[in-house]
C-alpha cells in the first residue's frame, strides 16, 4: 500500500499542485520573522497547522510524497483504530491509491479536505469510548489545517455522557485559540473579513444571483446547520457506524450550503466512504470478534449440581 501510494506520488510530484504552491510561500512566511503579518492577507484561509507543514516541506514535489503516502497511512491507521483487520485495512489503502483519493489530495492543492474527515473519524472513536479530550485535541488539530475542520464537533456526541461531550468541544476551543491567539494578537489578523461570491450552478445560485456576497456570518450559518444535522445523527446512530456516519452527514449538509462547487470538496466524501465501506465489509467479522471478547470477559458459569445416584 505505502509503496503504491509512493509510486503514484512519484508520478505526481511534477504536477500542478494548485494553491499548494501558495501555501508553501504562506507557510515559509510563517517560519519566518515576517510571521506576525501572515493574516493581514485576508484571502489567506489555510490554518496555520497546514501552513507550518508546507513551510517545512518548502517544495511541491517533497509534499507530493508526505500528502499522497501519508493521507493512505493515516486511512490504514484510522481503520486499525475501529478494529478492522489487516488485509482489509491494506485493501483501503490500495482503494485509496486507486480510486483517486491521494492522487486528488495533492494535485488539487487541499490536502485538508481528505485529512480532515479522517481525523473526524479517529475523534469519533475515541469519543465512542469515553476520551473526549484526546478526541477533543484531535479535532482542534483538524482546525489547524482548515477552520472548517471546527464542524467535526458533533462526533464528540457519541460519547456515553453528554458532559463528556461538552468537555472535548471545550478542549477543542482551547486547541483553535491557541493556534490563533498569536495572529488575533498581533493585530493584522483579517481572515474573517474575506467574502466569497455565490457560483452558478450551485444549491445557493438556485437562490441567490450569481455573485451575492458570501461572508462569515453566513459561513457561521452554514456551520449551524451542518453541525445542527449532524448533531441528530449523532443521537440516533449510537453503533460503530457512527463514526463515518456522522461526519458523512456534516460533509454533505456543507457542501450543500456551499457557495462554491470546487471538486476537491469531495474528497472529503471519497474518504468517509471508503471508511464506511471497509467497516460494512468486515462487519460480520468484528462482531464475532466482540462477541468472543465478551465471551472471554464474562465470569465462568457455576457447574450445574450432579444428580444424586439412585439408592
Amino acid at each position: 500500500m505505502v509503496a503504491a501510494a509512493a509510486a503514484l506520488a512519484a508520478y505526481d510530484r511534477t504536477a500542478d499542485a494548485g494553491d499548494l504552491l501558495y501555501f508553501v510561500h504562506r507557510g515559509e512566511q510563517l517560519l519566518s520573522a515576517r510571521w506576525a503579518s501572515l493574516y493581514a492577507d485576508r484571502e489567506l484561509q489555510s490554518g496555520p497547522l497546514q501552513l507550518a507543514l508546507a513551510g517545512v516541506a518548502r517544495r511541491t514535489d517533497v509534499l507530493a510524497f508526505v500528502v499522497e503516502v501519508g493521507v493512505a497511512a493515516l486511512l490504514v491507521f484510522v481503520l486499525g483504530r475501529l478494529g478492522v483487520a489487516a488485509r482489509w485495512r491494506l485493501l483501503a489503502g490500495l482503494a485509496a491509491v486507486v480510486a483517486g483519493l491521494t492522487h486528488g489530495a495533492f494535485v488539487e492543492g487541499h490536502p485538508a479536505e481528505a485529512i480532515t474527515p479522517l481525523l473526524w473519524v479517529l475523534a469519533a472513536t475515541d469519543a465512542r469510548r469515553g476520551r473526549t479530550v484526546r478526541a477533543g485535541a484531535i479535532l482542534g488539530l483538524s482546525t489547524g489545517l482548515e477552520l472548517w475542520g471546527f464542524l467535526g464537533a458533533p462526533v464528540l456526541l457519541l460519547s456515553p455522557r453528554l458532559r463528556d461531550a461538552i468537555r472535548g468541544l471545550g478542549v477543542q476551543s482551547a486547541v483553535l485559540f491557541a493556534q490563533l491567539a498569536p495572529f488575533l494578537a498581533s493585530g493584522h489578523f483579517r481572515m474573517f473579513e474575506y467574502r466569497w461570491r455565490v457560483a452558478p450552478g450551485t444549491l445557493l445560485g438556485l437562490v441567490l444571483p450569481a455573485g451575492t456576497h458570501f461572508g462569515w456570518p453566513l459561513r457561521l450559518a452554514q456551520a449551524s446547520v451542518a453541525c445542527g444535522i449532524g448533531a441528530l445523527l449523532a443521537r440516533r446512530i449510537r453503533g460503530k457506524h457512527g463514526v463515518w456516519l456522522v461526519p458523512l452527514g456534516v460533509v454533505l449538509a456543507r457542501i450543500a450550503l456551499d457557495p462554491l462547487a470546487y471538486g476537491w470538496y469531495w474528497l472529503e466524501v471519497e474518504a468517509l466512504v471508503l471508511v464506511g465501506a471497509a467497516l460494512v465489509v468486515t462487519e460480520p467479522q468484528l462482531r464475532a470478534l466482540e462477541r468472543r471478547r465478551r465471551t472471554a470477559a464474562a465470569p465462568p458459569r457455576a457447574a450445574a449440581p450432579q444428580p444424586r445416584p439412585w439408592s
